[in-house]
């Protein structure tokens, strides 16, 4: 009888291990490090041209008229954009997550006048976000707002039309000095 509860403790033991790897083994993946950064290193396709001459593309998830999130994010990135002297080597596509696209470029020109904004269709999209461990949702509240992932990331072309996702910047505010670093690496 003792056997047999030490069996069951040992069994129970075991699966209680098993639960917590199973649930620790995607949230260690999407940890990072401190400066909020998930480096991935794998290949991705873009569902988009690139100018071959742009060697590193930040790219980055939301819609016209967030407040919440994608201003104050544009706004960080406008300031990366600025101090790695972007226009060269580097662009910022930012993809409409909306189902209308009205004052796209008007609202990402206000933080840059290089920024580009893209619409996809939704099928190109959903497939990009899926590959970029984004999401978006209509707000459960009804007033317009889309619940969306903040993050952004580097993406660097390896050959024409060929590219690595290089790394996920996941906190906020971001660490504007890694990822210019990050940028400036990428570029030697």
């Amino acid at each position: 009888m003792k056997k047999r509860k030490n069996l069951k403790s040992v069994f129970v033991f075991f699966i209680a291990l098993l639960i917590l790897f199973l649930l620790g083994f995607p949230l260690a993946m999407l940890t990072g490090n401190k400066q909020g950064k998930v480096v991935l290193d794998e290949p991705i396709a873009l569902p988009f041209h690139i100018d071959k001459e742009k060697k590193v593309l930040l790219l980055y998830f939301g819609y016209v008229g967030c407040q919440t999130i994608c201003s104050p994010s544009l706004e960080e990135i406008a300031a990366i954009y600025k101090e790695v002297n972007a226009s060269e080597k580097v662009v910022f596509y930012f993809i409409n997550i909306a189902k209308e696209a009205e004052g796209l470029d008007a609202f990402v020109h206000y933080f840059h006048k290089e920024f580009i904004g893209v619409n996809l269709s939704p099928d190109k999209r959903m497939g990009l976000m899926n590959t970029l461990r984004a999401y978006s949702s209509d707000s459960l509240s009804g007033d317009g707002e889309i619940s969306h992932t903040g993050y952004l990331y580097m993406i660097k072309q390896e050959s024409e039309q060929s590219f690595d996702l290089k790394a996920m910047y996941y906190t906020r505010p971001f660490d504007r000095r890694s990822i210019v670093v990050d940028i400036k690496e990428e570029l030697k």
